[in-house]
């Protein structure tokens, strides 16, 4: 079985890295002749340097699980002689930086340290890139799940994270119920996937108190259905709908109120 061109690209950048560093050892580290299909899956490991540990942690189980891991080097939260000077440590992060980003186009995978759930906006912006880049990208603790609208023409519409896959699904059927009583795009698809923690997601949870939802009415759709699911879509799939037609009787009363104070 021939070896996988990316594959073999890969190899190759990974053999030029390692005779720039050792030109002597590459020949006993490397061996280009070698068309062995039996290469190690290699993982990036993504994640705030906040937790080192952690990230130590991934990389001790994934090396362990047979793969070849790529991780981050430094830990500029710490004090250490080369980045002591701002100035020096501003061009080491930008250097930093493209150098995980590299890692991230080498590898096959990426695995996203996120303790707590938490990943901060260079991780976020990895999360986009690995996903660009059609790498798989999986979390160290859940993130969720999301409700995901497709439109045809339109951006598709994502709604969550839900905790537990049962709460989306339920979303979502409720959802696919409102397609017939309103106006919609025709074609509009509605599934349950993962939680992108990357992309844009509507807010699970449709606000119930009257007041609330009269606020969260002034920033709604158009009407028109192509911004389906609207605020009142979202509050029937989310309420029993006894409770949404109250609610949103409401919700009115309450908008109106509202308006009518404003224009005295």
């Amino acid at each position: 079985m021939p070896m996988n061109p990316e594959h073999h690209h890969r190899d190759l950048q990974a053999a030029g890295l390692i005779a720039a560093a050792a030109p002597a050892a590459s020949d006993q580290l490397l061996n280009p002749s070698d068309t062995s299909t039996e290469r190690p899956k290699v993982v990036t490991l993504c994640g705030s340097t906040r937790f080192w540990r952690e990230l130590a942690e991934a990389n001790f189980r994934e090396t362990v699980a047979g793969h070849a891991v790529l991780a981050p080097g430094c830990d500029m939260k710490k004090a250490h002689p080369l980045w002591e000077q701002p100035a020096a440590a501003e061009e080491l992060k930008t250097a930093l930086d493209a150098l995980h980003r590299w890692k991230i186009r080498a590898c096959d995978e990426v695995l996203i340290v996120n303790v707590g759930g938490y990943y901060g906006d260079s991780t976020r912006a990895e999360i986009t890139y690995a996903h660009q880049l059609g790498r798989p990208v999986r979390y160290t603790e859940p993130v969720g799940h999301a409700v995901i609208l497709e439109r045809p023409g339109l951006d598709p519409v994502r709604i969550g994270p839900y905790e537990h896959e049962s709460r989306a699904e339920e979303i979502a059927a409720g959802l696919r119920r409102q397609l017939h009583h309103t106006s919609h795009v025709e074609g509009t698809v509605i599934t349950v996937g993962a939680f992108r923690p990357d992309l844009d997601h509507l807010d699970p949870q449709v606000p119930t108190d009257p007041y609330a939802l009269a606020d969260a009415m002034d920033a709604d759709g158009d009407g028109t259905g192509r911004n389906f699911p609207d605020l009142y879509a979202r509050l029937c799939a989310q309420e029993p709908e006894a409770c949404a037609s109250d609610l949103w009787k409401r919700a009115c009363w309450a908008y109106d109120h509202m308006h009518a104070r404003a224009d005295e």
